[in-house]
């Protein structure tokens, strides 16, 4: 039996469409199902729980990286579940990274005849994350974003721009396996995926099922064409190349910001939440 944890607001229209598309293929072929729809902020974490609390293991998630983020932080035990994803949100960036089809068929089909492979996710103090956790400018770039007008991917890429002018940066203190160093920040991000923001990739080496965070540490820049340079840097992909980043690969890393200020777990905004990241494994995804 196939759990669908469905988020209709997700991607507008898209969810809706596409939920349509996987339950005429499931009701053609007589493959049993569920429908759980998930209302406001927290349902399909709380879905997520109540199902698995229940003995259920196959749960497909038709939503975006937020309620991606919500299922996985409601499932009982992820070494004992089996998740799909058919991407219906407007990054869906862990979708691409892991080569999950936007055509919402090709996602069924890959559930439906794939096999569930181990992928890593990460524990911030307590709370899961699938993607990407950070503290920095992308917090800001979030925070615009939900303030603006604009929707899909521009309004990540208009944000951004905006954010890498005004944004101050954070003097934070990096702390990993014995390894401790300081620095004046413009972001710190713990990696299992390799993108954020709708396609931003902060870091391509990371992969989600090699058993290792990647930790990207990009230091304040000041200056305009600094910014502008590094910018480019980062919608190149190659800002691990640049000057002012820090890069190493870990199993658990610790930010610890001089002043409090908020952190993003797969895009999803928390405050007053400490940044302990430890890599966690044993999650079967298709």
């Amino acid at each position: 039996m196939y759990h669908i944890i469905y988020n209709p607001v997700a991607g507008k229209k898209k969810s809706r469409k596409n939920l349509r598309i996987v339950e005429n293929i499931l009701q053609q072929r007589g493959i049993a199902y569920e429908l759980h729809q998930s209302c406001a902020v927290h349902d399909a974490e709380a879905i997520a729980r109540r199902l698995t609390e229940a003995g259920e293991t196959e749960l497909i998630v038709l939503g975006g990286d937020g309620t991606l983020h919500e299922v996985l932080n409601g499932i009982v035990d992820p070494t004992i579940c089996k998740l799909g994803l058919i991407p219906s949100g407007t990054g869906n960036d862990f979708a691409e990274r892991r080569g999950i089809s936007l055509d919402p068929a090709k996602a069924l089909e890959r559930i439906l005849n794939g096999e569930a492979t181990p992928v890593d996710y990460i524990d911030v103090s307590g709370t899961r994350c699938m993607n990407i956790a950070g503290l920095g400018i992308d917090v800001d770039v979030l925070e615009r974003c939900q303030r603006g007008k604009l929707k899909g991917k521009l309004k990540y890429l208009i944000s951004l721009i905006k954010s890498l002018f005004a944004f101050k940066g954070y003097r934070v203190k990096v702390v990993s396996e014995g390894r401790e160093e300081t620095h004046e920040v413009l972001i710190c991000a713990a990696c299992n995926g390799s993108q954020f923001g709708g396609g931003i990739k902060i870091c391509p080496p990371a992969r989600e099922d090699d058993g290792k965070l990647d930790v990207i540490v990009v230091g304040f820049i000041k200056g305009k064409w600094k910014i502008v340079k590094a910018f480019i840097q980062l919608m190149k992909g190659r800002v691990i190349e640049y000057v002012l980043t820090t890069y190493f690969r870990c199993d658990s890393v610790t930010f610890l910001p001089e002043k409090a200020c908020p952190i993003q777990l797969d895009g999803e905004v928390y405050h007053n939440h400490a940044f302990e990241a430890k890599l966690c494994t044993g999650l079967k995804f298709y």
